[in-house]
């Protein structure tokens, strides 16, 4: 049964990296990769996702290109447990690589959502920050646009006690005047009584 072969999309889809840096990889360490190449599309064996896998953990370790190179080359596998691990792989039943794959897949994929949700957490909060801080803002306008209707209001409310104050001065000095023309008129019309003064 032929292995099924794999472009640097699915690589990239196995190992949980970006397909640009599948592609790096891939171009650095070129001697550790096989492939055939169908126009412009390179073709992997399922044993390429181990290999950057392999280069990913190494290269996380602060080793050089060659030294890297070396270590994969020898056939050391990065970090492999001893003792107790080997003894369980040499009674338990090996699995499938196709789950194995799926195992890993599926690990990074939930370290990848892990990741994703803790960034949109960090970005609930800073957004209920922001609204925080347009409320209080918000308040402090209203609260600063309360006074200044107050504020308007007293004048209002002087402005129109002066305005009752004139008024009722105005009456008071226009109502002797008309009692004086009224007395005057009454005075001419009634010849008994004495004139106030003559004409």
């Amino acid at each position: 049964m032929k292995e099924k072969e794999l472009k640097i999309g699915d690589i990239a889809h196995l190992t949980g990296i970006s397909e640009q840096d599948v592609r790096t990889l891939v171009q650095t360490y070129d001697s550790l990769f096989t492939y055939r190449t169908i126009g412009r599309v390179r073709l992997f064996p399922p044993k390429a996702v181990g290999i950057v896998r392999e280069l990913i953990e190494l290269s996380g370790r602060g080793l050089a290109p060659e030294e890297i190179a070396e270590e994969i080359r020898s056939g050391r596998k990065p970090g492999a447990p001893e003792g107790p691990a080997e003894g369980v792989g040499r009674t338990g039943v090996p699995l499938p690589p196709e789950v194995a794959i799926d195992l890993g897949v599926m690990r990074d994929t939930l370290a990848r959502q892990e990741r994703r949700i803790a960034r949109l957490a960090d970005d609930l909060d800073r957004e209920r920050e922001l609204r925080r801080e347009e409320a209080v803002r918000l308040q402090k306008t209203i609260d600063r646009l309360r006074e200044r209707l107050d504020g308007q209001q007293e004048q209002l409310a002087v402005v129109a006690q002066w305005v009752d104050y004139f008024d009722q001065q105005m009456d008071e000095v226009s109502r002797p005047v008309l009692e004086r023309v009224r007395r005057t008129v009454g005075k001419r019309k009634d010849p008994g009584q004495p004139c106030g003064r003559s004409d």
